[in-house]
């Protein structure tokens, strides 16, 4: 089954049960962003990326450039990483991020896991996914845990085994309990990326 009709089905899903149940906040970008920091591709050999997060008016902004790197043969990455104890998302159904890129970048990934990686640790174990952005605004674009995969290519981001064809590399109710650092990437897309945050929750039968 295609990301495309597994984001639409929990979209209806997630519609249906936010109606008689409470959403989760993970992360309120709004008022600053509060334990979480800038790491770049400078743990691989050559890293050049750069980036850089503040908070200033209504919400927080990512902004930074991915530079090609000749050592993975390709873009490098720059992400932001909050490391902390964060809320029981586990009887939900989906992560609601509300992001937008004034300039149109499309190489975001969200990510979550319940061990905090090394500092020097270039490939963190975690489950992500692409983050498809809506248009320039406000709006909310929720993604079901379905979507998530520990499968993934550290050169290019992309997950190479979706959770749907392999249940192993989905996320587990234990981790989804015990989430203890989130990320959001900018990676494998080469150039400028400026991103508004607003907010991470937890959504749909929570």
């Amino acid at each position: 089954m295609k990301l495309s009709v597994v984001f639409a089905i929990a979209a209806t899903l997630v519609v249906t049960l936010s109606s008689a149940n409470a959403d989760i906040l993970l992360q309120d970008f709004t008022s600053g962003p509060s334990g979480w920091e800038v790491k770049t591709d400078e743990v691989i050999p050559g890293g050049s990326s750069s980036g850089a997060l503040f908070v200033a008016s209504d919400r927080s902004y990512f902004d930074g450039t991915v530079q090609y790197q000749p050592f993975i043969y390709g873009p490098g990455f720059v992400k932001i990483v909050g490391t902390k104890s964060f809320p029981d998302i586990s009887s939900c159904a989906a992560i609601e991020v509300t992001i937008n890129s004034p300039v149109g970048y499309n190489g975001y990934y969200i990510a979550f896991g319940d061990t905090v990686p090394a500092a020097a640790s270039a490939i963190p174990f975690e489950w992500r996914t692409d983050i498809p952005l809506q248009a320039s605004g406000t709006n909310g674009t929720t993604i079901p845990f379905a979507a998530f995969s520990s499968s993934w290519n550290f050169g290019t981001g992309r997950i190479d085994v979706p959770c749907l064809a392999n249940p192993a590399f989905c996320p587990p109710s234990s981790v989804l309990r015990n989430i203890k650092f989130m990320e959001i990437w900018a990676q494998g897309v080469a150039g400028q990326f400026d991103t508004d945050l607003f907010t991470i929750k937890g959504v749909g039968g929570c």
